[in-house]
């Protein structure tokens, strides 16, 4: 759909209007989220290596604490003779014990691992316990406990160490991975995390009130993070496994940081795209409405005049001209338009002067050349009257005869001249072309006995739309020139038809000498001749016809030598049939080729 001057100006300026707005928010937003959610990330990634930094840290002080609670152990005399079956620890001298060591678990063990005191489970006294023999000594490990009653199920970091002086005594110790630990490592809570045992249980979570959920991949190593949903709202998550001192999986570590401030600005930013639209639309309406309203209407006139001249009238556009360069440009206009009102009038008289000069050269060169023998048959009888008056008669009846035939010459000049100004127009329908050419073809068969005549026609070839009688005197036109090429000489004429995507083609080729190329360019002009006695008129006249028909028609040389005219003519409309005395029902698919001998 193409659109008015008024529709472009004001697209454009909404073009101009929107665009750069929303560019720079689009520049805005591809350059500021991708750091805002670089910062999420990067706090994810800082919640984890605090959580690295602290469990070394944890870990260091739980050996220093073990290190303490030995000495007391040595120094305390509360303990010094306690250990054996008739001195029992007492349950809460080690609590007090654990506290001022700064742990959060304490066990002591025999060396069958047989719980002496414990100052944060005090019921397991009594229990035994090897596992905790098996830890590795000054090395903090992963360890989950339960402790009954009270804290239930929670993941510890502990270290086990001999008690200095006593190695039948064991010490271990160490700090809760509890909701007081993972709080600090966020501490402006921004990072939300997870402590998940190896069934993908919640142990403890940095807000034990609202845990966020476990997510779907806790169970896939390779999973390492992605997002989920919290209420409504993105999180992005990572995940680091968490294992013992013998490498078995003990559970995981889950950190998540909230999108919403990714999403929120996203939001922001497209909702100020949408209002910088919405403004620019209206504005550039507007703006566009007023500017489009002064440009817009000298304009149309001027298209309107402009759509006078290309039809050959000339008047002036009117109504007042207007200021500024519109009004200059209406007032060019009308300067214009009146010289080529004038121009065009001076130009009609000349062509016609010019028209009226070329035709009454012609005709006179054209009548010349068969009154010559005339006169000179006149004179002649008038000698032979007076010199010879005995073989006057016969001498009559042979310039009789030479009379007419010259006279005959100047009748067909003079309707060649008159056709050529009063051509009839053609009646276009549905035809078979093979068959026009094939009635022509036939006509010219035995015409020479030097040339043979090869049509090569489509079989296939759908109705073309034509005046079979206009494009019959085509085909006999290129046909006759082809003959006059040919003749003594010899050689071959082929017609060819096949079908384009654009209409049936027509090739009428001659293994004569060629056309110079000073014959080519002006081929199809009027009063081009390359025979003798012709008027020129024959190529001008089949242009003429094949340009009335809708196609066209071009001259060329073979590259094998001889001349060859083509000629493009328009289909018919989809489904029709042909009509006339060659149209066939059923078509071979193949071509056909016929061949007219030399007669």
């Amino acid at each position: 759909m193409r659109l008015g001057l008024r529709a472009r100006i004001t697209a454009l300026l909404l073009l101009l209007s929107v665009a750069p707005p929303c560019a720079v928010v689009w520049i805005i937003r591809g350059r500021v989220l991708p750091l805002v959610r670089a910062e999420d990330e990067g706090r994810i990634a800082d919640a984890l290596s605090e959580f690295e930094a602290a469990i070394a840290r944890e870990g260091n002080d739980a050996a220093g604490a073990l290190e303490i609670v030995a000495l007391l152990l040595k120094t305390d005399p509360r303990f010094r003779a306690a250990g054996g079956r008739d001195a029992p620890f007492p349950a809460d001298a080690t609590t007090s014990l654990m506290a001022d060591a700064g742990l959060d678990c304490l066990s002591i063990l025999d060396a069958r691992g047989t719980v002496l005191a414990s100052g944060h489970a005090p019921s397991t006294a009594g229990r035994t316990e090897p596992r905790l023999l098996d830890l590795p000594d000054a090395r903090s490990t992963f360890v989950e406990e339960t402790i009954t009653p009270g804290i239930g199920r929670v993941l510890t970091l502990q270290s086990r160490r001999p008690a200095s002086g006593r190695p039948e005594i064991h010490l271990v110790g160490g700090r809760f991975l509890d909701a007081d630990f993972l709080r600090r490592l966020s501490p402006g809570g921004t990072v939300r995390t997870l402590l998940l045992d190896d069934g993908g249980a919640i142990l403890a979570a940095s807000d034990p009130a609202n845990p966020p959920p476990v997510p779907a991949g806790w169970k896939d190593p390779r999973a390492g993070g992605g997002r989920l949903d919290i209420r409504g709202v993105p999180y992005s998550y990572r995940m680091i496994p968490l294992r013992d001192h013998l490498g078995r999986p003990i559970g995981s570590l889950v950190a998540a940081v909230s999108l919403a401030r990714a999403a929120e600005l996203s939001t922001s930013l497209g909702a100020i795209a949408i209002g910088v639209v919405v403004a620019g639309l209206l504005g550039s309406l507007l703006l566009g409405f007023v500017l489009a309203r002064g440009v817009t209407g000298p304009l149309r006139r001027l298209e309107e005049m402009s759509r006078r001249i290309a039809s050959d009238r000339y008047e002036p556009v009117t109504g007042p001209e207007g200021p500024g360069e519109i009004g200059a440009l209406v007032a060019a206009f009308n300067h214009m338009a009146r010289g080529l009102a004038d121009s065009r009038e001076r130009l009609r008289q000349t062509e016609r002067l010019a028209a009226a000069e070329e035709v009454a050269r012609r005709v006179a060169h054209e009548i010349k050349n068969p009154l010559s023998p005339i006169a000179l048959t006149l004179e002649g009888l008038v000698r032979t009257k007076q010199v010879r008056p005995q073989e006057f008669d016969a001498a009559f009846e042979a310039a009789a005869r030479t009379i007419q035939e010259e006279i005959q010459r100047i009748r067909g000049i003079l309707e060649d001249f008159s056709r050529f100004g009063r051509l009839p127009v053609p009646r276009p329908r549905p035809a078979d072309l093979n068959g026009v050419i094939g009635q022509v073809v036939t006509l010219y068969a035995g015409s020479s006995a030097e040339t043979r005549i090869v049509a090569d026609l489509d079989a296939a070839m759908p109705p073309v739309s034509i005046d079979p009688d206009r494009i019959s005197e085509v085909i006999n036109n290129l046909l006759g020139n082809a003959l006059q090429a040919l003749r003594g000489k010899g050689g071959t004429i082929t017609v060819t038809t096949r079908g384009t995507a654009d209409g049936a083609e027509v090739l009428v080729g001659d293994t004569g000498p060629g056309l110079p190329d000073q014959v080519l360019r002006r081929l199809f002009e009027p009063y081009l001749s390359t025979t003798q006695g012709g008027t020129g008129l024959g190529m001008a006249i089949a242009r003429r016809i094949v340009l009335d028909h809708g196609g066209r028609i071009e001259a060329g040389n073979r590259p094998g030598g001889g001349a060859e005219i083509r000629v493009l003519l328009p289909w018919a409309a989809p489904g029709a049939r042909a009509d006339g005395p060659a149209a066939r029902e059923d078509r071979p698919a193949a071509r056909e080729e016929t061949t007219w001998p030399r007669s």
